[in-house]
């Protein structure tokens, strides 16, 4: 039996995200007894407004997993922030300015949370607690979180903290706006293909 995800195509993709405005809470599914973040989120229910797009991963996501990876390092951590903004650079709300792989920032930061929990998907898509090649990230806001006209999102790591401005961009997204107010959740699910 197909599961609300797969139903909608979404599993199947590379390189997607997946956003949804809702009113519900969200039921967690753990898959660690040992990390508290690793497990998926169940599609919520009182959907809003729903999309989902392929993601760019930014030039400097290449500088990142080198600074991560060398031989030795014990810099910083893998991906840690997700952040949604209101920048619509040289477009309007409804079609801002297109993403470019040379993006290192927000271009209007409108608020910053850690990821919510983490996941591995396996070769069908589906949550597992085994290690694959493909990650999916899943961040909340909640009613008084990142209230706005959000047009841009992006993932940030290494050295990253609670604070706008830090850490090493890996991926961007500019999408036709979204007005959250203060009484929506909004939750993102960042899919990242290795």
């Amino acid at each position: 039996m197909k599961n609300q995800w797969e139903e909608r195509g979404i599993l199947s993709a590379k390189g997607f995200i997946s956003a949804f405005m809702h009113t519900s809470e969200l039921e967690f599914v753990s898959l660690s007894d040992t990390d508290p973040m690793q497990g998926y989120f169940r599609r919520p229910n009182n959907v809003l407004q729903e999309m989902h797009v392929k993601n760019l991963i930014v030039s400097k996501a290449s500088q990142f997993m080198a600074k991560r990876m060398r031989p030795g390092a014990s810099w910083g951590t893998g991906i840690t922030h997700l952040e949604v903004g209101t920048g619509v650079g040289t477009g309007t709300t409804q079609a801002p300015q297109p993403e470019s792989a040379d993006q290192t920032a927000l271009r209007a930061p409108l608020a910053r949370k850690a990821i919510t929990s983490w996941t591995y998907l396996d070769a069908n898509g589906a949550p597992t607690a085994s290690e694959t090649n493909v990650l999916q990230l899943t961040t909340t806001f909640n009613e008084t979180e990142a209230t706005g006209a959000i047009v841009e999102m992006g993932l940030f790591g290494g050295d990253a903290t609670d604070a706008i401005g830090t850490g090493y961009m890996f991926n961007y997204k500019t999408f036709p706006v979204w007005n959250k107010a203060s009484d929506m959740k909004l939750t993102i699910v960042w899919k990242l293909t290795f």
